[in-house]
């Protein structure tokens, strides 16, 4: 059997003159997909606006569709042949393997050739969450909708970068103050008519022998003030007026 160089020129009855072995690449402005089978393997393909090239390896047929195989041959990117999770393989369809997110749990964002896996704005965990460090919240609460804030061990404790020092308290819900004439007034923006107001002493201070009274709440002012008085023993109308100790205050809202 007489053997020709590629490229030959050869002479045929029903087509005229042809090339030996030289192959006619397809030539498109894109890359291809799992739907160009229409090509026999083998088939070169030229993408001149992504300058790739590409070549079709196979071409395989289940329940009537055809699905080819192009791998890159040189510059561009290759089509992803399969994507694996924690759990689970996912196979390209049409060319296309989708990064789904999770309704408040995981968004997903594509642009050009990025996609952006990110938090939403409001998160729902499935289950627990665990923070090696800290958890913050910097605009709004943390809510325990049905559960409980838990103090599991020693040395645990709750902190306040903001406590009220005198009787201008600003909107902070702890502080500390010295009575005056048994009393003081405390203004803070934190105060609703419903909250409760825990009192110690922390010291009697310069009251010294005199008569220290029984600590109350006094009149409350919604997002404005509320009154501490601490209370003559023998007769709670009036103020125990020789009581100057420092009382220590929480508001529980």
């Amino acid at each position: 059997m007489t053997q020709f160089q590629p490229g030959a020129v050869l002479n045929t009855q029903a087509f005229g003159n042809r090339a030996e072995g030289v192959e006619v690449p397809v030539i498109q402005t894109r890359s291809p997909t799992s739907a160009d089978w229409n090509y026999p393997v083998g088939k070169n393909w030229i993408d001149n606006v992504g300058l790739a090239a590409y070549v079709l390896v196979s071409v395989t047929s289940s329940g009537g569709i055809n699905t080819a195989t192009w791998s890159a041959s040189a510059g561009g990117s290759v089509e992803l042949g399969s994507l694996t999770g924690d759990s689970g393989t996912a196979l390209p369809v049409a060319g296309n393997i989708q990064i789904a997110g999770t309704a408040n749990q995981i968004t997903t964002a594509a642009s050009g050739a990025t996609v952006t896996v990110s938090l939403p704005v409001a998160v729902t965990a499935p289950g627990s969450v665990t923070t090696t460090t800290s958890l913050t919240a910097s605009l709004g609460a943390i809510t325990a909708t049905n559960g409980n804030l838990v103090l599991g061990t020693s040395g645990n404790k709750i902190l306040s970068t903001s406590v009220a020092s005198t009787t201008t308290a600003g909107a902070n819900s702890f502080g500390k103050v010295t009575l005056v004439g048994g009393t003081a007034t405390i203004s803070t923006s934190s105060v609703t008519a419903s909250s409760i107001i825990m009192l110690t002493r922390q010291s009697p201070g310069a009251t010294g022998a005199a008569a220290l009274g029984m600590l109350s709440i006094g009149t409350v002012v919604g997002a404005t003030s509320f009154v501490i008085n601490a209370l003559a023993s023998a007769d709670s109308t009036a103020l125990a007026a020789t009581d100057v100790s420092s009382i220590g205050w929480m508001l529980i809202n």
